[in-house]
């Protein structure tokens, strides 16, 4: 059973806009092509997602993704905000490319996209590794796309690593420059103190370089009044935060616990 989060923007278009937002589905899966090592991790992260009851049934996770998928037929537009995959293994993989292949949908990558197992520290150097791999297995660009529905501007952009990427902010300023109104949807919160890599987390692998481009296209994305809204995922929880500016950034809870976000623009 699906729960809705519905969610209302007030833009002036014509006529509104329904989109489906879905994130964190967390698929933990592992085959044959993987090993007896992952198999073995995939049970226990399915523990975690399911419960260990229904730990060893493989079927509930990609059936929820199916199920949500098929409710988004209904709506003008899916948009799915990353951790499809909870870990990158060929039997993850193919379940998400099986699942997805008859829909339409523009796509994000979370952290999990890259993941070797659960546990390990993220690193860019895995994104690098797994980047082909699992881009293979998704619709469009997972670092940035965007497409015009009913007069408003849909953007995905990655950053589910903390960090924005080169290219995406001059990517993200010609579609600006395109005069619709914008709403954004990317994997992690716009005010997650990682992403703003304040003092605490100064751990992350980010060099000063991508640190400096990451605050400069945070702020553009808060201060640029033609980007009207934000919409993450990572949290696992339902949440409605703000931007400096005031602007609204919608956190979704996760689809593993059959969490959808209803979005009417209008």
């Amino acid at each position: 059973m699906l729960k809705t989060r519905k969610t209302e923007l007030h833009l002036g278009l014509q006529k509104p806009v329904r989109v489906l937002h879905l994130t964190d589905i967390h698929l933990s899966l592992a085959d044959n092509a993987d090993g007896d090592s992952m198999k073995r991790h995939a049970r226990g992260r399915r523990a975690v997602f399911q419960g260990e009851t229904n730990a060893d049934d493989e079927a509930k996770l990609p059936g929820l993704l199916r199920e949500a998928m098929e409710y988004g037929r209904q709506f003008d537009a899916t948009v799915i905000t990353g951790d499809v995959l909870d870990f990158v293994t060929h039997g993850n993989l193919a379940a998400a490319q099986e699942v997805l292949a008859p829909y339409d949908y523009l796509f994000c990558a979370g952290n999990h996209e890259f993941t070797p197992r659960v546990g390990l520290p993220d690193r860019f150097s895995n994104r690098a590794a797994f980047y082909d791999r699992v881009q293979a297995a998704f619709r469009g660009d997972m670092t940035f796309e965007s497409r015009v529905v009913g007069g408003v501007n849909l953007i995905t952009m990655e950053n589910g690593l903390y960090v924005w990427y080169p290219g995406q902010l001059e990517k993200l300023k010609r579609e600006v420059a395109r005069g619709y109104p914008c709403v954004i949807f990317c994997h992690v919160p716009l005010t997650s103190p990682e992403l703003n890599h304040t003092p605490e987390h100064a751990g992350l692998e980010a060099d000063e370089e991508t640190i400096a481009m990451t605050r400069r296209l945070t702020r553009y994305l808060d201060e640029t009044s033609q980007i009207q809204a934000v919409f993450a995922g990572h949290e696992h929880r339902n949440l409605t935060l703000a931007l400096p500016s005031g602007k609204p950034c919608y956190v979704l809870g996760a689809l593993f616990d059959g969490t959808v976000g209803e979005i009417v623009i209008d």
